[in-house]
């Protein structure tokens, strides 16, 4: 199995990591336009398996090149180039997966599936944590609870020892998190696709010790083709991110003031975007986190024999300190290399960009996230 991985930061780290476990992975070819960032990860993985690839996303004809010579990719960079990726994937005839994270993006890529299918790839965007895992998680629960209409998603990426005024500490990227805070949720309400307020809806959970009293709100991608996939399916479908008491508060006045907007403002002359200000200096004063706990609870509710049911399932899962993994790089890079691997030895039969609740077999699914050590509650 050969495989590659298109960038070198925090989760293609975690990617990397489950791959060199796997002995059927023959070679694997790490791309990044860094070359500080290429020689961190050398250093990291110094496994003979491992190349390693100076590569800008934008030059069509290396990533082609680099695809070309696997037999499954992982895209690991922004999202705005996972609709130029899939288009090279299809003509290179390789299988691939991202951690995707907007929503127009995958319906364009979506709109490549008949050329997918043609050229015989499986095509699977958003497969992280949330987007990602959470999608798999619901199709389990939906195959097996025929009186759940409701489905509540919760997830938050937590720091052990959080960091005033926010209340965080940087789990991922800068600009991925924005784009989470700013873009309109989509769920169903009602049968209905609707768009939610970004950082609206606020509400408190609390959840068992250690994590204690959470406040849930609004955001972004994390539903991904659940709307679409289940719209005939359940009445309501939402998913809210969680965070330590304090957090939304403080992004709710960013936002209202302004400092997440993409359009430029003039100040003394000079044009200047609020959100790439506010993302350098919130990458510049907020640190990077390194002991972190991620939080899943996805819901499921309804009515049978007239008497109201509810199911659970929950993760509450801790960084490694054995692989100097966070939770954060496990639980987004895991799912998304167990799919790719999935897709490249055959257990991923449907062919085309195909959303992961409908080409993820849920039970393999969740036996590998079990095999990597991690817990879920509820799958009695």
């Amino acid at each position: 199995m050969r495989l590659l991985i298109l960038g070198a930061g925090l989760m293609a780290r975690g990617a990397a990591y489950d791959f060199l476990r796997n002995p059927k992975v023959s070679s694997l070819v790490v791309a990044d336009q860094s070359q500080a960032a290429l020689d961190s990860f050398r250093q990291r993985f110094p496994d003979p398996r491992v190349q390693i690839a100076k590569c800008d996303a934008r030059d069509g004809g290396m990533i082609e090149s680099l695809m070309k010579d696997a037999d499954g990719a992982l895209c690991a960079v922004h999202y705005g180039f996972n609709v130029a990726f899939t288009q090279t994937a299809i003509a290179s005839g390789t299988n691939m997966v991202d951690l995707g994270g907007n929503n127009d993006v995958v319906a364009a890529q979506r709109a490549l599936s008949d050329q997918a299918q043609k050229a015989g790839v499986s095509i699977i965007p958003d497969c992280g944590l949330a987007p990602g895992m959470v999608s798999i998680l619901t199709a389990w629960g939906l195959q097996r609870f025929a009186w759940a209409d409701t489905v509540r998603i919760r997830v938050g990426g937590l720091p052990l020892n959080p960091v005033a005024p926010f209340q965080y500490e940087r789990l991922f990227s800068v600009e991925g998190l924005i784009n989470e805070y700013v873009e309109p949720p989509v769920l169903l309400r009602n049968g209905d696709i609707v768009t939610g307020p970004p950082l609206g809806d606020v509400e408190s959970i609390e959840f068992k010790s250690p994590v204690g009293m959470l406040e849930a709100f609004n955001t972004s991608g994390g539903t991904s083709t659940l709307p679409e996939t289940y719209r005939s399916r359940l009445r309501n479908l939402d998913y809210k991110t969680l965070r330590y008491p304090g957090h939304v508060g403080a992004m709710q006045w960013l936002f209202h003031l302004g400092l997440f907007s993409s359009e430029a403002i003039e100040m003394n002359g000079q044009k200047l975007v609020p959100r790439h200000l506010t993302a350098n200096r919130i990458a510049a004063t907020v640190p990077l986190c390194e002991r972190d706990r991620t939080v899943v609870r996805v819901e499921f509710a309804g009515t049978e024999s007239g008497k109201a049911r509810v199911h659970r399932l929950e993760i509450i899962d801790e960084y490694d300190a054995a692989s100097g993994l966070t939770s954060m790089m496990r639980m987004t890079a895991f799912p998304a290399a167990i799919i790719a691997q999935m897709q490249c030895d055959g257990r991923i039969q449907k062919k085309g960009v195909i959303p992961q609740e409908l080409a993820v077999e849920p039970g393999e699914f969740i036996r590998e996230l079990q095999a990597r050590g991690v817990r879920i509650d509820g799958l009695q």
